[in-house]
């Protein structure tokens, strides 16, 4: 009898449901993947969740109607033909959706920005949460990157989801200086002083951009927009100083108003920051894969930590309660993993 295996869907844009399937034997060149958690990314998932997904181009299996996700990590069940450098048992990350079992390849896959590969192998002792934090991780890395960080710069983070949190992580151990965290939930801007915010502003209550003034003395050289609100982008360019920076980072959709006076008159620029090919080459050596190997290996050392950002595991079985928990708002959730052994 065939291995059943579960994964996640959405119907009618509106409801998750688990979809079982039989699990296959992996063709040449790719692997079979036995999932224990995969991490739900609140800012693309959320949109997707509202009847926006995309075919799934990574993982053939179920053939779901709107799959979800793309953060796994699990080991290797099974291997096909001429599969080098993996054996069965190795610890894995996988650019997935949420399911119990995935079939990729190892091989780079194409992706927006080019090459980019589906399959690494965990190197650190780091817990399966810990590592699928290595997604969203990269992410927050490169926009580090993006923005050229100084120590001692100072920045400012509007939004404090996962992202904007490990923003403000990797801002400190960089050394910037303050390091603002904006959002609108008390409890939020809590773990972000853990994570390594020094100030923080409620902008359900207070102006954001004067209060960001106010602390720097004439606003953030760095600004991170990481919302996935596409008008708070203004609020950004208004909190940056002259010769400032706003780097755009956030799952962000829509149109923006706003003045074009700051913009011009303190010469700011904006950037975006989305990802890179997984082929390295002379003028930028920062892959995908080696930015989830950093934040995994700073995890592992202590330099970073992320488990504060744990709020929910929870089953498959209960994943549409807790995507309508995460579309009702921000509030009362962080990281949420689905544990799928």
């Amino acid at each position: 009898m065939a291995e059943l295996g579960k994964m996640l869907s959405i119907l009618d844009g509106e409801r998750v449901e688990i979809e079982t399937f039989e699990v296959p034997e992996p063709g040449p060149g790719q692997v079979l993947i036995r999932v224990n958690r995969s991490q739900i990314s609140a800012g693309s998932e959320k949109g997707r969740f509202r009847g926006a997904s995309a075919p799934d181009p990574l993982t053939p299996l179920g053939y779901s109607e709107r799959p979800q996700g793309y953060t796994t990590a699990g080991r290797i069940q099974a291997l096909g033909t001429g599969v080098d450098g993996f054996e069965v048992g190795d610890r894995v990350f996988a650019l997935a959706t949420h399911r119990s079992h995935v079939l990729a390849s190892p091989e780079e896959k194409g992706g927006d920005a080019g090459m980019r590969k589906a399959v690494q192998h965990i190197e650190f002792d780091v817990t399966d949460e810990q590592a699928c934090f290595s997604r969203l991780g990269d992410v927050a890395l490169h926009s580090l990157r993006r923005a050229e960080l100084q120590a001692d710069e100072a920045v400012a983070i509007f939004g404090q989801g996962v992202v904007g949190q490990l923003i403000a992580a990797l801002a400190s151990i960089s050394g910037a200086y303050p390091i603002i965290a904006v959002d609108l939930d008390d409890a939020r801007l809590e773990l972000s002083r853990v994570s390594g915010a020094t100030h923080t502003v409620n902008a359900s209550t207070q102006n954001a951009v004067e209060a960001i003034e106010s602390i720097t003395g004439g606003g953030a050289e760095c600004v991170f927009h990481a919302n996935r609100e596409a008008q708070v982008l203004a609020d950004c360019v208004d909190a940056a100083c002259f010769g400032g920076k706003v780097v755009l980072v956030g799952a962000t959709r829509g149109p923006v108003e706003m003045r074009l006076r700051n913009l011009l008159v303190r010469e700011i620029d904006i950037r975006g920051s989305h990802m890179v090919s997984d082929v390295q080459h002379r003028y930028w050596k920062w892959t995908t894969s080696r930015d989830r190997n950093a934040i995994m290996r700073m995890i592992a050392s202590g330099t970073l930590s992320v488990d504060h950002l744990i709020s929910h595991v929870v089953r498959p079985e209960d994943a549409d309660e807790a995507y309508q928990r995460i579309v009702a708002g921000p509030r009362g959730w962080m990281g949420v993993f689905f544990a799928w052994d």
